[in-house]
């Protein structure tokens, strides 16, 4: 059916509007970035600095400031990734085996304890903060990024677990039986036939545990208390004290947070969209 062109533009101005919706506050807070103080605190909006200025940028990243020190940012950038890429290898390391587990193989209690383990993850994560400080105190992990490894690994291995035995499910067990009358193990079987298989699940999963550990803020900012294991999300916090809040920092620090998820969307759009979407139908 042909659309006139009355639609067709109704169709475009459509577009328009909901692209104007969705990139303005992107656009607004890149030019944030480049304002100065007076630009941020001033009443009325301002689309494009006054006077443009890199000094956002350069403080942020040389960790001084004209109130002081600031948090060194270059450091929690690379928390931020090594406890981010640590806890998804980690939970897609036990993840797998353990969905593999609940896919192929029988046992007594099988679907309430599949179903226990996704309810643990419905339990607020406020619940778990004390007793998890007073385990990781005893332990002396405090101000450790190990220690927020195994706590983002136990929270999202739910997620893992249920999303990849959907996936493994759906993968013919002829395939398997095949492989296993040729003398292939069980071990050979999942690395060299479902994993393949299930690489658009795998990605969105891993991609999905990324993004949850790089944005948590709360464990990071109780568990943490040295700028040596402090994450992004707390340094930025960092720019607020005394009452007085540095909104260019804040502003600057943010978009700097925000260019590693935004990448791994672009580069990996096509695995996320499969992923999640095969994985709700399976």
């Amino acid at each position: 059916m042909k659309r006139t062109r009355k639609q067709q533009a109704l169709i475009y101005v459509g577009v328009l509007a909901v692209l104007v919706f969705t990139l303005a506050p992107i656009f607004l807070l890149i030019m944030a970035t480049f304002s100065s103080s007076s630009d941020l605190n001033a009443r009325t909006l301002h689309f494009f600095p006054s006077n443009w200025t890199l000094d956002n940028y350069l403080s942020i990243f040389s960790g001084e400031a004209s109130d002081g020190s600031l948090p060194p940012f270059l450091t929690a950038l690379k928390n931020s990734l090594v406890i981010s890429l640590s806890t998804t290898l980690l939970s897609l390391f036990i993840g797998v085996f353990a969905a593999y587990a609940y896919a192929r193989f029988r046992f007594r209690g099988e679907k309430p304890l599949l179903v226990s383990v996704l309810g643990f993850r419905m339990v607020p994560e406020i619940v778990l903060l004390i007793p998890l400080y007073v385990i990781f105190a005893r332990l002396e992990m405090i101000n450790q990024r190990s220690a927020l490894v195994l706590i983002y690994t136990a929270l999202n291995l739910p997620f893992v677990i249920w999303m990849l035995q959907g996936y493994f499910k759906s993968i013919p067990v002829a395939i398997e039986e095949s492989a296993l009358i040729d003398g292939v193990s069980r071990l050979g079987i999942l690395f060299r036939f479902v994993l393949p298989l299930s690489i658009p699940g795998v990605v969105a999963t891993a991609i999905y545990v990324f993004l949850i550990s790089w944005d948590e803020f709360m464990f990071a900012n109780i568990f943490t208390s040295t700028y040596d294991a402090k994450t992004i999300t707390v340094a930025i916090s960092e720019f607020s004290k005394r009452g007085m809040v540095d909104f260019g920092m804040q502003i600057t620090g943010g978009f700097l947070a925000s260019i590693p998820p935004i990448l791994l969307a672009l580069f990996f759009q096509k695995y996320i969209i499969n992923g999640l979407s095969e994985g709700s139908d399976k």
